[in-house]
């Protein structure tokens, strides 16, 4: 059972230091192993199809999204069409030729053409929303609107049947459940083994709540002296307290966050509100992964399950901003009516956002949000829980790295299967780690990355970084030390040209292997100003002055 939760930050769980309440996660963590050390790819459908695949995004198509790439590469260059594509084999049917039954639950992102739908990719079953995100009521409102049919609703699917109406009752988070333990019921008495991937929205924006009672229930936890800055000390505070980070360690804070002392009152309750109505969601994500857990157990089926609960990315540091540029104007208007209102954050037709100063709080220590090859970008809460039998013990935290990609050999090694040699596989298996005959996944924890034209190369500790001045980086390579920071706070790049070069070299190689397009600094320092005031632009609630630099003139 693959468990995936959509923009999660890595402290907002409570046994990685979170106030919000998630029992049932917390639960499922000291039946099994949680990872301090897991990364994605800090996208949505990149991580995804890394997934389901095995592969490096950019050999499957989705080294872009939703239309952006980086500068000066076509979305028509081979790994950068934005959908699945390139040779593959899903996971589903990997599963499927071992006798399993496979279901998929919820957000799928990977495209919805020939050859890129779950049921093409070995699924028996779906129940999937095609879109990057939507509101989580009946109306299935996107994220913004599509310029063809439907134009603006999200296209969801059942079995390969488009479904024309949600029905009244419909929430997403509540109604994903629902599906997945319906398709489990119907297995009642089945003698196959069965795989669940469940992806939740939770918590993507629009923060949609469907107990508001939960809204009101944090914003008295959080109290009328919100502080971004206070609640990311308290959670480092605990996670210190949990083992997970030292207490000293060094953080830092975008540039676009501003000080708590220059916000206006208005600011601070707006960033409350938000981070009141987050936390809510999180809380009945957590509620919804219990009903799933406890009907496992129901069924004889929990203690021989294999389970894996991770996000896809860092927590979102845009906000509805972000898509204003992709929207036809006073389409926000008429689909999401209460856009701006703060006290309706949480209700159908409201669009609220956690912001880049909640959400670096939400990334704890670990510097920046989604959409970000930093740590807050890419480091992202896992636990895994092995059946019976085939663990070294639950309630270990293992500080070992690991990627998604690892996910996909480890599912095929317990269900049996032989990928033979799998040379295009980019992971390995995390079975001999969870069974305690390894300290380590695979022979390296070698990995590079890239990201709109943003590069990344990790060997070890070593995190050799190019990345852009307004998006956190010196806009030229930095390197990294990660056992004594990381925050990622200091580029010693300068006191180790020798291992800067080397990762340098490495980086070129990756890209090379994978069908990278690197792309020139200078051009990518060039377009970063602009993409960054679109990335944090922010947009305060109705009333609330914006600053210049959340505006897209």
């Amino acid at each position: 059972m693959m468990v995936l939760l959509d923009d999660l930050g890595y402290s907002d769980l409570g046994v990685y230091g979170g106030e919000v309440s998630t029992p049932n996660i917390d639960g499922l963590a000291r039946d099994g192993v949680q990872l301090t050390n897991f990364h994605t790819a800090p996208l949505c459908a990149p991580t995804r199809a890394a997934l389901m695949t095995g592969q490096d995004p950019h050999r499957v198509g989705l080294g872009s999204m939703e239309g952006v790439g980086p500068p000066g590469v076509p979305l028509t260059t081979p790994g950068y069409k934005g959908s699945l594509e390139g040779e593959f084999t899903g996971i589903a049917e990997v599963l499927g030729q071992e006798g399993y039954e496979t279901l998929q639950v919820g957000k799928w992102h990977l495209g919805s053409g020939e050859g890129q739908t779950p049921q093409d990719l070995g699924f028996d079953q779906n129940f999937t929303l095609y879109d990057a995100g939507a509101s989580y009521y009946p109306d299935g409102h996107r994220l913004f609107d599509r310029r063809v049919e439907p134009v603006d609703t999200a296209i969801y699917e059942r079995n390969g049947e488009v479904v024309d109406a949600l029905p009244e009752d419909f929430f997403a988070t509540r109604s994903y459940t629902d599906e997945m333990i319906g398709m489990l019921d119907q297995r009642a008495g089945s003698d196959r083994p069965f795989f669940g991937y469940l992806a939740y929205t939770a918590p993507h924006d629009p923060l949609h709540v469907e107990d508001t009672d939960l809204i009101e229930h944090y914003l008295e936890l959080y109290g009328e002296e919100y502080n971004h800055e206070g609640l990311r000390t308290e959670r480092i505070q605990r996670m210190a307290e949990l083992g997970l980070i030292d207490p000293d360690v060094s953080t830092r804070w975008p540039e676009q966050v501003q000080d708590w002392g220059d916000l206006s009152e208005d600011q601070r309750r707006d960033l409350r509100y938000r981070m009141a109505v987050y936390a809510a969601n999180i809380h009945e994500a957590d509620l919804e992964v219990g009903r799933v857990l406890d009907h496992l157990r129901a069924t004889g089926e929990y203690d021989n399950t294999l389970i894996v609960l991770a996000s896809d990315n860092g927590p979102a540091g845009s906000t509805q901003a972000m898509y204003t540029a992709a929207a036809t104007d006073g389409w926000y208007d008429h689909a999401y009516p209460l856009l701006g209102d703060m006290e309706s954050y949480g209700l159908e037709g409201s669009f609220p956002s956690l912001g880049l100063h909640n959400a670096q709080a939400s990334s704890g220590p670990y510097f920046h949000t989604k959409n970000s090859l930093f740590e807050g970008g890419t480091r992202v809460p896992a636990i895994i829980k092995t059946p019976t039998g085939h663990g070294a013990g639950g309630d270990r935290v293992v500080d070992t790295f690991a990627h998604i990609t690892d996910l996909y050999p480890t599912f095929a090694h317990y269900a049996g299967a032989d990928l033979g040699t799998a040379e295009e596989l980019l992971g390995d298996s995390a079975q001999p780690l969870l069974e305690g005959t390894s300290e380590s996944i695979g022979p390296d924890d070698d990995h590079g990355s890239e990201h709109f034209g943003h590069r990344a190369y990790r060997s070890g500790d070593w995190k050799l970084m190019f990345v852009p001045e307004p998006m956190g980086g010196t806009g030229r390579w930095a390197l990294y030390d990660l056992s004594a920071d990381p925050g990622e706070t200091t580029d010693v790049a300068a006191d180790h040209p020798e291992i800067a070069a080397e990762l340098a070299s490495q980086w070129d190689r990756y890209a090379e292997v994978n069908g990278v397009v690197p792309v020139d600094f200078d051009l990518v320092n060039q377009y970063a100003p602009f993409t960054a005031a679109v990335w944090y632009a922010m947009d305060w609630a109705d009333g609330i002055d914006h600053p210049a630099s959340a505006t897209f003139e």
